[in-house]
């Protein structure tokens, strides 16, 4: 019966611990139903009713994409089907390489060490 109480308070802390990080990283605009200091103020004082009033009304909502339910066709991604193998070949608008194997100047001092008289 003793470990059953240790279990719940075990529980509850790490619920409020959650709660209370989860609440101060949440942006202030994103808090629901309550400004975002109040809502630290109500998982501080109120230990477990508080963390789970957190979770169900104070958290912000994740958006679609989080779910992966796009709201148009041009937002989902592209299935296999849809994709052309000459659009690996092509080089990429991006200011910097994407991996070592694009960057000129790694592959110079690739060949250098690998034949330091060259």
């Amino acid at each position: 019966m003793v470990w059953l109480g240790g279990l719940i308070t075990l529980v509850s802390i790490v619920l409020w611990v959650y709660a209370f990080f989860d609440a101060l990283t949440t942006p202030a605009q994103d808090a629901r139903n309550l400004p975002k200091i109040l809502w630290l103020v109500v998982i501080a004082l109120f230990m477990p009713v508080g963390s789970i009033l957190w979770l169900f009304l104070g958290r912000p909502r994740p958006s679609s994409a989080v779910w992966g339910s796009a709201s148009s066709p041009a937002q989902a991604a592209p299935s296999i089907d849809d994709l052309d193998p000459s659009d690996f070949t092509r080089p990429s608008n991006s200011p910097h390489p994407l991996g070592p194997d694009d960057d000129p100047e790694f592959l110079r001092g690739l060949r250098r060490r690998i034949d330091p008289e060259e």
